[in-house]
């Protein structure tokens, strides 16, 4: 009787403690969400101290205060080139990273493409958090996005100040009209698509491009940064009309005969889209200079 007893008493343990160990929270879970609330009381001490006047925002668990607001200032959304400039410290002070602001060489990022360039997940969710021409302060604690490792300067789980000044904000509409102005190609036609069409070398006498024919182009394409993402001064071949060729192409080519030259402007939604194509980002407005070699 009393060896069953004792029997009875540690399966009974056994169970309790293997019930204990399947309900314990997970070490890494319980670290960030420890990490995360010390993170959050630093942030508060800090705003007391520096008596700033930060609100957060729910959505991103940001702490926002303006220090310069433009009401009437163009809000960044999906698409839109966002140009900034910031410094990105430490709650003790300690500068981590900076734009080039002294050299008035202000940060790009567009807002649906994040990885495009060199930007964390805490300073892209605060630039949306502000309008063109304002200036804000953005306290943020530790995103789980950032490299847990942390460095030298910037220790894992640190909260962080970014200051932040939002040069301009553009759609792909705004950033085409610079660039044709640039470049000196507003007598470019502008058709529905938002595709601008521009002959650079005409040949009336000779044939019209069709839909269907097979047409070799030499062409260059470049982002319109000037950054140029291919070219074929040999001349490649292209079946037109059949969705062989991206839609701006498809568009272009049939306005064109052979031996002539065109340079065309297109927004991205007749172009790579929203998810680009290495090495064209998401949402790219693109320029091209393109031949009609032959059409068959």
């Amino acid at each position: 009787m009393k060896n069953w007893l004792k029997w009875s008493v540690a399966v009974s343990l056994i169970g309790l403690l293997i019930a204990q160990v399947s309900c314990a929270p997970d070490p890494g879970e319980a670290l960030n969400d420890r990490k995360r609330r010390e993170n959050e009381e630093e942030i508060k001490a800090y705003i007391t101290q520096e008596n700033l006047p930060a609100a957060k925002d729910d959505a991103t668990g940001l702490y926002l205060a303006k220090t310069k607001t433009v009401p009437t200032g163009q809000t960044p959304v999906v698409g839109d080139e966002v140009r900034f400039y910031f410094v990105q410290r430490r709650l003790d002070g300690v500068i981590v990273d900076s734009s080039e602001t002294f050299a008035k060489k202000p940060s790009t990022v567009t807002i649906g493409a994040p990885l495009q360039g060199t930007i964390t997940a805490r300073l892209y969710n605060g630039l949306q958090l502000l309008k063109e021409g304002e200036e804000g302060i953005v306290l943020a604690p530790y995103d789980p996005t950032d490299n847990k490792s942390g460095n030298l300067l910037l220790p894992a789980y640190t909260p962080v100040r970014y200051d932040i000044t939002v040069v301009s904000v553009r759609t792909e509409e705004e950033q085409i009209q610079d660039y044709l102005v640039a470049k000196g190609l507003t007598a470019a036609e502008k058709t529905a698509s938002g595709l601008r069409f521009l002959l650079t070398k005409a040949y009336p006498d000779s044939a019209l491009v069709k839909v269907g024919q097979t047409v070799k182009i030499k062409y260059k394409g470049t982002l319109l940064n000037g950054n140029q993402f291919d070219a074929n001064a040999d001349g490649a071949d292209f079946n037109i009309g059949t969705g062989a060729v991206i839609a701006a192409w498809d568009e272009a080519l049939v306005k064109m005969r052979e031996g002539e030259k065109a340079t065309i402007v297109l927004p991205s939604t007749i172009g790579y889209g929203q998810l680009g194509k290495a090495p064209i980002p998401p949402y790219a407005s693109l320029a091209f200079d393109i031949e009609v070699v032959s059409a068959k």
